[in-house]
């Protein structure tokens, strides 16, 4: 049961909007998926076998996480969790493993905090300032209906409401499953927590990223028992999320397709890969202009970004800029408006000024 389950879970991945391009954009939110689901087949390993060895990896990969996104501190609420809901899993709470696994995660936290020490703690400022707690709290439904709309988008419409049902259904029918209640566990604390909090503040829904793995898992697991048990509705269910799914993700991969059928281009608002297109050609462009200047002004020329994304991408492809003398850069941000509040990373880099 759990090798068709897990061949369907891949199946039903390939056909979500959110995995499926997180699998192919080198984004945070790739590393710190892999190492959330890392980290949790890690300690379900450590409690069904005793293991201090799989305790101690788990932390690696907590840390690991950590070090992507800080994101993976919510998973120490999962385990937390595990270790009160399940028995087997309590017992671990006087085996050195577990204590373990959170040495290795503190250790790992180090260089953040470091360097967090070293520069006023501006990561606490920013994530604040990113969630809103600089703000006066207005509750507000707004957030959450975007939230809900969103997910329901980028988690395929059929296979998100599968997950909720089965959610909801399965501590009635099988409340006394421990792999499901674990991967609930590990996925809808994160998932529930950002879903509460649109209450105060917007939540890009990229946030819950980490909740898609063992969500899916879970819900792979209960359809695949629930049709085991006879509901045969589960086989058309799935292949209507497939038949929504899959033209999606295959869209996303290459927007042009529509405009090779039939002639019509997707309009530029609705393009979800408008953002990465041609940006090797604006380099060029930019670069010939930038060199033209330099011969006639017999100086050297650079360029300020009026974001941070554009400083990157012309970073990235001027080949001078590439292999260039960090403390000379060719491409810079612009200065804050506000002095001494960052932007973005490029506060702590060398200023044209």
């Amino acid at each position: 049961g759990y090798a068709r389950a897990g061949f369907w879970l891949m199946v039903i991945l390939s056909a979500t909007p959110l995995p499926a391009v997180g699998s192919i954009l080198m984004v945070i939110d790739s590393l710190s998926v892999a190492a959330w689901a890392m980290a949790m087949i890690c300690i379900w390993k450590a409690i069904q076998e005793d293991s201090t060895s799989a305790w101690l990896w788990g932390g690696f990969w907590m840390g690991f996480g950590f070090l992507a996104k800080y994101t993976a501190l919510f998973q120490l609420v999962s385990i937390a969790l595990v270790l009160a809901i399940l028995p087997k899993a309590r017992k671990q709470i006087a085996r050195p493993g577990l204590w373990l696994s959170l040495v290795v995660l503190a250790l790992s936290s180090l260089p953040v905090l470091i360097w967090n020490q070293q520069n006023d703690w501006i990561t606490v400022t920013h994530l604040g300032s990113r969630a809103g707690l600089d703000r006066e709290w207005n509750y507000t439904f707004n957030f959450m209906q975007d939230f809900i709309l969103a997910e329901l988008g980028l988690l395929n419409p059929v296979f998100c409401i599968a997950m909720i049902w089965a959610g909801i259904a399965f501590w009635k029918r099988y409340r006394d499953d421990d792999l499901l209640k674990y991967l609930f566990l590990m996925g809808a604390p994160l998932f529930m927590g950002y879903f509460l909090y649109t209450i105060r503040s917007r939540v890009h829904p990229n946030w819950i990223a980490p909740a898609i793995v063992p969500l899916f898992c879970f819900m792979a697991i209960y359809w695949d028992r629930r049709f085991q048990d006879g509901t045969l509705a589960v086989k058309k269910w799935l292949v209507g999320g497939l038949c929504v799914g899959l033209p999606l993700v295959i869209l996303l991969h290459d927007t042009n397709i529509p405009s090779k059928l039939i002639g019509k281009t997707v309009p530029a608002k609705l393009d979800p890969l408008r953002r990465v297109r041609a940006w090797s050609g604006v380099a060029d462009a930019v670069n010939v202009e930038r060199l033209k200047l330099k011969e006639e002004e017999g100086k050297e020329v650079f360029l300020i970004g009026a974001h941070y994304g554009i400083t990157s991408v012309m970073s990235f492809y001027f080949p001078e800029a590439n292999a260039g003398v960090p403390d000379n850069p060719i491409v810079y941000y612009q200065t804050p408006r506000v002095e001494g509040h960052p932007e973005n990373q490029y506060y702590f880099w060398p200023s044209y000024l």
